[in-house]
């Protein structure tokens, strides 16, 4: 099977994006990975509809929250190895967290066990 443009363009923004360029606001990432998320149905699998259906944004918005969560693990240990778990927890924060978290509260949330 041939790679999608998605999981391509996801994979290049996810290298080419230097922590110290990337964006410090934490709605950016919650969309961010709620794209990544709609784009697969788990962290092996990209949807049918994503490899079809995504544009070119949709594509370079998942694989920044892709990168800042591969970023965040390379620095701290976190309860799971599994990104596409974290950008889940980062969707689906409790409204009582999200008053407006920062970046790094979201990541260091996405982490915990």
């Amino acid at each position: 099977m041939k790679p999608s443009f998605l999981a391509f363009a996801c994979l290049l923004t996810s290298l080419s994006i230097p922590a110290a360029q990337a964006s410090d606001d934490p709605q950016y990432l919650i969309q961010s990975c709620q794209e990544l998320v709609d784009a697969y149905t788990d962290a092996d699998q990209l949807s049918t509809i994503a490899k079809v259906a995504s544009s070119f944004s949709e594509a370079l918005r998942a694989g920044y929250c892709m990168g800042r969560v591969d970023e965040y693990r390379r620095s701290y240990e976190c309860a799971t190895d599994d990104w596409f778990e974290q950008a889940a927890r980062i969707v689906d924060m409790p409204e009582s967290l999200s008053v407006r978290p920062t970046v790094d509260e979201l990541l260091e949330y996405s982490c915990a066990g």
